[in-house]
């Protein structure tokens, strides 16, 4: 099995269970905390020594390897239609992102500066507190929600007037951003998902 299409894989799936676990604030204010903090986690990672280390391991991007599979395994892909059009629009807002030095520069500096203040206030808990959720959702407000082409999500009203929800999806628009950045570092393209399917199979069954 390629080495290079495994971390392909676990970077899609983690992109795919961060816009699952938009999709479902979006449509009913529910998601299960350790998964959202294991993705939104995975923004403060900057030197990974291994795709895995982005996910704190692969234990914690499950979700996103099934989701993946139910995806490649039958090519329903209208039974994934949010999914799909989140993954694409978040991969096309990373390759804007690339084109503005500027812009990196400035969300790599406060990102920094976000978890700096989260280690000093958490000090050895773990887990991601609702103030850094906060300021990931400004930081992405401030930054990324200004780029073309801008990212539209569905769901119900009363779910997406709910502050709480509104920080958790941006902040969460973050991570699926991160996750794009690595996908491309790996040499993802989004054709892959469409013709190299059997090669994302194969990695699949061995990291699964």
């Amino acid at each position: 099995m390629s080495i290079a299409w495994e971390k392909r894989t676990l970077a899609l799936a983690g992109l795919i269970q961060t816009v699952h676990q938009i999709s479902n604030i979006a449509r009913s204010g529910l998601l299960a905390r350790d998964s959202m903090e294991a993705s939104l986690a995975s923004v403060f990672v900057q030197n990974p020594a291994s795709v895995a280390d982005v996910y704190q391991g692969t234990r914690s991007i499950r979700t996103g390897l099934g989701l993946l599979g139910d995806m490649l395994s039958g090519f329903n892909l209208a039974a994934h239609g949010d999914l799909l059009r989140y993954m694409f629009a978040v991969i096309n807002l990373e390759r804007s992102l690339v084109a503005d030095p500027a812009m990196l520069r400035t969300l790599g500096a406060r990102l920094a500066n976000i978890d700096e203040q989260r280690m000093l206030r958490q000090r050895d808990q773990p887990g991601i507190d609702d103030i850094t959720i906060e300021q990931l959702a400004e930081l992405y407000q401030e930054t990324l929600s200004g780029i073309e082409p801008r990212i539209k999500i569905s769901g119900s009203r009363q779910q997406l007037e709910i502050r709480a929800n509104i920080n958790r999806v941006r902040a969460l628009l973050l991570a699926a951003v991160r996750s794009a950045v690595l996908w491309r570092q790996v040499g993802g393209r989004k054709w892959h998902f469409l013709i190299s399917r059997g090669n994302m199979k194969e990695a699949l069954d061995h990291l699964l």
